[in-house]
């Protein structure tokens, strides 16, 4: 029986990812300011909102829809295992509402083989637990073995980021008022990670140089503690960023690093001055 991979757009892969290894992707909403509905990575790409959000505008996200889901997951399950990967639990409510969902395509197809798995990750987090499943797959593993390959991975993703402004965590209720008040005021550019799915602050460096520094050096630390494949997310591709991938490069070798913007989704919450690392732990 053949396995079908699904993400949903917070999973940030690169399209010619998705392309080359036939994974279906179910779009968040957005929402900007005047109420009108956007599909992330549809009618609404990662730059046209970072363009937008640095003139000011603001945006909301929201679940994917019913019949979005519902779509892909019959589609997916005909003749084949179906895994739908999703942003955490503790960020998203994507992940309850895909299990609604599933109940009622089980009551007119109760033989559908479809498992949602709640990554407890977000971004390349995803994406990095899909490259390493896709690797799993390629060497035949059974079916049972690489869902429990895939549970194991999700107890040991790593995510590293920074964030230059936290108003747009702020907004999206992902970090205290006063946190981002005390960032702001003080330069402070914190560098966070998400523990147990949730975000959680790992260090307080001042100044977005140093941030970006402390990243690097955090992975020569751990460079030695890593799975194949490390993932880089962005905001916006300045040259801090290029210079940052480029010495991240030199520490870890290029060929095991995927890099991507932030879709709009996860753009939303965090603005344009993300940036982020994420690998698997052995």
């Amino acid at each position: 029986m053949k396995l079908k991979l699904i993400v949903d757009s917070s999973a940030d892969l690169p399209t010619e990812i998705l392309k080359k290894y036939d994974i279906s992707v179910i779009p968040l909403r957005v929402y900007d300011q005047f109420e009108k509905e956007y599909l992330d990575g549809v009618n609404l790409k990662a730059h046209e909102l970072m363009e937008r959000m640095k003139n000011g505008e603001n945006f909301t996200s929201s679940l994917p829809s019913y019949d979005a889901i519902y779509q892909t997951l019959v589609a997916s399950s005909a003749e084949q295992n179906c895994v739908y990967l999703t942003c955490s639990g503790d960020l998203s409510g994507t992940y309850n509402f895909a299990q609604l969902v599933k109940l009622d395509i089980m009551e007119n197809n109760p033989n559908a083989s479809i498992q949602i798995i709640d990554t407890r990750s977000v971004s390349l987090g995803i994406g990095v637990l899909v490259m390493e499943l896709i690797e799993s797959i390629n060497n035949e593993e059974p079916f049972e073995n690489l869902l429990n390959e895939l549970n194991n991975n999700i107890n040991k993703i790593q995510h590293i980021f920074t964030i230059e402004d936290l108003q747009y965590l702020i907004r999206g209720g992902r970090v205290g008022k006063f946190a981002g008040f005390l960032g702001g005021m003080l330069n402070i550019n914190p560098i966070m990670e998400v523990s147990e799915g949730k975000f959680k602050p790992l260090e307080k460096v001042r100044g977005r140089k140093k941030a970006i520094n402390r990243m690097l050096e955090l992975m020569k630390i751990r460079k030695d503690e890593l799975k194949r494949t490390v993932g880089v997310v962005y905001g916006v591709k300045d040259d801090s960023t290029e210079q940052f991938i480029k010495k991240l490069q030199e520490i870890l070798g290029s060929e095991n690093i995927i890099e991507n913007s932030v879709g709009a989704a996860v753009g939303v919450h965090t603005g344009p001055s993300a940036l982020g690392i994420f690998f698997l732990s052995k």
